[in-house]
């Protein structure tokens, strides 16, 4: 249990240098390069999730790499949690999703975007005397709008056929190369 814990810590650690790792690379490019911090309310998609918890909440850091003048690539980290329905049988569990996701950003004029994602998540979930947690392939599909650094946007996320989420995020871009 220990160890699970110190591994979990561990990806989520090296995940966070990566991004930090990232905004730092980004000030030497002439893109549009930026650090997202956002905000999330998540809904399972999935039926057999979303009849036994209520909807989910997170955040997330992002961090965007600007090649030429339209495109970003991205890395992000977020973290979301869901808790028991108490209606259910599972009133008392939580569920966890770790995703840690690698992607490409496509601007569009007038600040709509569209952007897909693939990585590795951590699924976890806790209850009274035990906790489960596995690590799956994810991918996202992301639509979004930026305006003034503000970024609103809808997301369908899936970890394979284990579980789907569709989200909605705000975050704040903060722009590292000064445009």
């Amino acid at each position: 249990m220990l160890n699970l814990k110190f591994l979990i810590m561990k990806k989520i650690l090296l995940s966070i240098a990566a991004v930090i790792f990232l905004s730092n690379f980004c000030l030497a490019q002439s893109g549009n390069n930026q650090v997202a911090i956002g905000a999330e309310v998540n809904f399972l998609a999935s039926n057999g999730y979303s009849s036994i918890y209520n909807a989910g909440f997170g955040g997330n850091l992002k961090g965007l790499y600007g090649v030429g003048t339209a495109g970003q690539l991205t890395l992000t980290g977020a973290y979301s949690s869901f808790s028991g329905k108490s209606s259910s049988q599972y009133g008392n569990q939580t569920l966890s999703l770790l995703p840690i996701l690698a992607g490409y950003r496509y601007n569009l004029d007038g600040g709509f975007y569209g952007e897909g994602q693939v990585g590795l998540a951590i699924l976890t979930t806790k209850g009274s005397g035990f906790s489960f947690s596995q690590t799956d392939f994810a991918g996202a599909i992301n639509i979004g709008y930026v305006t003034h650094g503000f970024d609103l946007s809808a997301r369908y996320y899936t970890e394979g056929d284990v579980v789907s989420t569709f989200a909605i995020r705000l975050a704040y871009n903060f722009s590292l190369s000064g445009k």
